[in-house]
């Protein structure tokens, strides 16, 4: 599906959204003060222009309103995503998304409405950590409330094993899927022979997902 964004603030973090966007088929305006970078990047965005995101009639007169989404990217200058953030919803674009540095620049962005807050580092931090800890865990989303989906890489210890032998539900576990080089099982049987490899999608309290990790 075809949709409009805007990034603002072309930093690393900025970049990353505004080219993967790009290649995923949709249209992105990529905004910064830096003339350098924006010339950097014009020629793999759909449009790239300096401006200074803390001007409201500026902002105005790019017409982000028509956006699905603007992403405030802004990377030390707290004072400036928190005017653009303000700006924004003045202008009442539907989405608003935004980098936030501390707890306390989180908290005002949240009072001024943004749509959705994102620590990059902190978040990227924690999926580290989880690696470090369990090693076998390919990725992970988390879906709050201490409930997560993770992929687990198996070990030879379920060799000639099948779903049934994982007892699932008595660690009130749910095995989404069963991936097996290309071959993808949705909710795959109890019958199902497991092997060293084998990646399975898992749902689960996190406490319930740690104590299986062990056994996988």
């Amino acid at each position: 599906m075809h949709r409009q964004f805007a990034v603002i603030g072309l930093g690393q973090f900025g970049q990353t959204i505004a080219l993967e966007l790009m290649r995923q088929g949709h249209e992105v305006l990529g905004l910064d003060s830096d003339q350098k970078v924006v010339n950097q990047l014009a020629p793999q965005l759909t449009q790239a222009l300096v401006v200074d995101a803390t001007d409201e009639s500026a902002l105005a007169e790019l017409g982000l309103g028509h956006c699905d989404a603007v992403v405030v990217a802004i990377g030390e200058d707290i004072q400036s995503s928190i005017l653009c953030t303000l700006h924004l919803k003045t202008l009442k674009v539907k989405q608003v998304w935004v980098k936030a540095l501390n707890p306390a620049h989180h908290k005002i962005v949240a009072k001024l409405g943004a749509d959705r807050i994102v620590h990059p580092e902190y978040e990227m931090g924690l999926r580290v950590a989880q690696s470090l800890n369990y090693p076998a865990v390919q990725d992970y989303i988390a879906l709050g409330n201490e409930s997560f989906i993770v992929e687990v890489e198996a070990s030879e210890a379920l060799d000639d094993k099948t779903v049934a032998d994982l007892a699932l539900n008595d660690n009130e576990v749910a095995l989404v899927a069963h991936k097996r080089g290309t071959d993808l099982i949705k909710t795959p049987p109890d019958s199902l022979a497991l092997a060293k490899g084998d990646i399975l999608v898992l749902l689960g309290k996190l406490p319930a997902l740690q104590a299986l990790s062990k056994t996988l």
